[in-house]
């Protein structure tokens, strides 16, 4: 594995190169073909690594906190869900939105920062794949990757009002990340996780976790 500061160095490398890139992208994930459009936050290992153990019961409820490019309200939608996709970048809404409708899935798309404008109502899975570190924010594709200890803050202290008793979060950590963090506000909230898979990426660099976190 890279160190801290080589894999920060390639966080920061790889946003720089998002925000430069013009053209859509084509990416085929669990079996769905999705569009990324530039302005969006293409995904990657950690993205994989949620949407590959994304399992849902026809009829089910989710929230799609990080849509992205919509890849996992898709799968899930694809599989017999309906809810509510979310990102704060409106960039990344629109993308999601026009993914959404090719595939026909009832998922509606919105602008959002976490829980702000979601409906008042309960989700049988909440889907959240947040930024792993700090840094400073300045456009909205910043958010994919900087503003870690906010966004776990205000997403543990909101699951539990909007998850049912027997819903779940699947929530995709990376081991550079403030685990403390992680952990500390995980118990804070009343929340109890488990580990359920590990996936390093293809130059087998980083690694990322995924986490079941329960009421």
């Amino acid at each position: 594995m890279h160190t801290l500061k080589k894999i920060r160095d390639h966080q920061k490398a790889f946003l720089k190169k998002t925000k430069a890139r013009k053209e859509s992208l084509a990416f085929f994930i669990e079996g769905v073909n999705i569009i990324v459009n530039p302005g969006v936050f293409p995904p990657a290992t950690d993205t994989k690594l949620l949407a590959s153990h994304i399992h849902i019961t026809p009829g089910e409820r989710i929230l799609d906190l990080t849509t992205g490019s919509g890849i996992f309200s898709i799968i899930a939608g694809l599989q017999g869900a309906t809810g509510i996709a979310v990102d704060i970048n409106p960039v990344a809404v629109s993308n999601a939105s026009e993914n959404i409708a090719t595939h026909r899935v009832q998922i509606k798309a919105i602008q959002s920062d976490l829980f702000t404008n979601v409906p008042d109502e309960q989700f049988d899975q909440i889907f959240a794949n947040g930024p792993f570190i700090e840094g400073i924010i300045s456009d909205p594709l910043d958010y994919a990757c900087y503003g870690a200890k906010a966004f776990l803050k205000g997403l543990f202290s909101g699951v539990r009002k909007r998850l049912k008793s027997t819903g779940k979060l699947l929530i995709v950590m990376s081991e550079w990340s403030d685990l403390n963090y992680f952990f500390t506000t995980i118990k804070s909230n009343n929340l109890r996780p488990t580990l359920i898979a590990i996936k390093d990426s293809e130059d087998g660099e980083r690694r990322y976790r995924l986490y079941e976190i329960i009421p």
